[in-house]
């Protein structure tokens, strides 16, 4: 159903329409701010996925042409017109949830995190280092997959840092669990590792690659391995993703230096090490 402006959502299992003007992004983010306020005096985990900036595309209440009557969208993509409001207004919402944080003066105690699942529509051309940057939504290309994760823990984290390490996000439950001083059982494996060093401003141990299993609607696997220069497709494509971001020119083998080589063979053995523990009927 809609859910901008006068949105329709489940809230603990009952369904609420929102008239009078009110705005989805609001109401969630009205919603996260309680549950921090009641759960204020014990441990807190909030996971919040956002509405914004998803099709679609829609006046926001902070745009020119915001009709508070308009009962929404039933339209997949809209206008990308208005991504940039929703930007913006994604970007207002983020500051009222840090503020609120401060607020309850939990700050220093609360670990942010904010990332993406995937790339924008790719309607939707953005800018990235002066060049044109297009969405690449449901693409295992760079601008498919590659997604900002942005990090704060005032007191503990060294402010305005960048970190070029690779992270996945099977790194996250590591990393939270190590944060909240919550311990692993021995027998549970999990493939990620935790990059709470870094957030301490230390090396770490950085991964040395990426493996990613993507089959959207079961009809189109793709499976694949990479680290910052290198990609390698279970299909045999081979690409340098530092300077072919869009993965367009396949190195061909005749073609391979010493770093090809063996970014090869590492990423052959990992590819091998998950060779059999999906079934994709499931």
């Amino acid at each position: 159903d809609t859910r901008f402006s006068n949105p329709v959502l489940e809230v603990m299992g009952e369904t609420i329409r929102y008239t009078g003007g009110g705005y989805g992004p609001d109401v969630v983010s009205d919603y996260l701010c309680d549950f921090m306020t009641r759960n204020r005096d014990k441990p807190f985990f909030a996971y919040y996925p956002m509405i914004l900036t998803h099709c679609p595309f829609t006046p926001t209440p902070d745009s020119r042409d915001w009709d508070p009557e308009d009962m929404g969208s039933l339209e997949y993509k809209g206008d990308t017109a208005y991504f940039d409001d929703m930007v913006n207004y994604m970007d207002k919402i983020i500051g009222k949830i840090i503020a609120h944080v401060e607020d309850l003066g939990l700050m220093e105690r609360t670990l942010i995190m904010f990332t993406g699942d995937n790339g924008a529509d790719q309607p939707v051309v953005s800018m990235l280092n002066g060049s044109e940057y297009p969405g690449g939504k449901s693409f295992t290309t760079g601008n498919g997959t590659h997604v900002p994760l942005i990090v704060q823990w005032k007191g503990t984290s060294p402010e305005g840092k960048i970190c070029h390490d690779l992270v996945d996000f099977t790194d996250i439950l590591p990393t939270i669990c190590q944060a909240a001083g919550i311990d692993i059982p021995d027998d549970l494996v999990l493939d990620g590792k935790t990059f709470l060093p870094q957030l301490y401003g230390k090396k770490g141990d950085p991964r040395e690659w990426i493996y990613c299993w993507y089959d959207p609607h079961r009809k189109d696997l793709k499976e694949f391995v990479q680290d910052k220069h290198f990609k390698l497709y279970r299909a045999g494509e081979f690409y340098n993703v530092e300077e072919d971001l869009l993965e367009q020119n396949p190195i061909s083998r005749d073609a391979f230096g010493e770093s090809e080589e063996k970014a090869l063979l590492k990423f052959q053995e990992v590819l091998g090490r998950y060779e059999n523990v999906r079934d994709p009927n499931i």
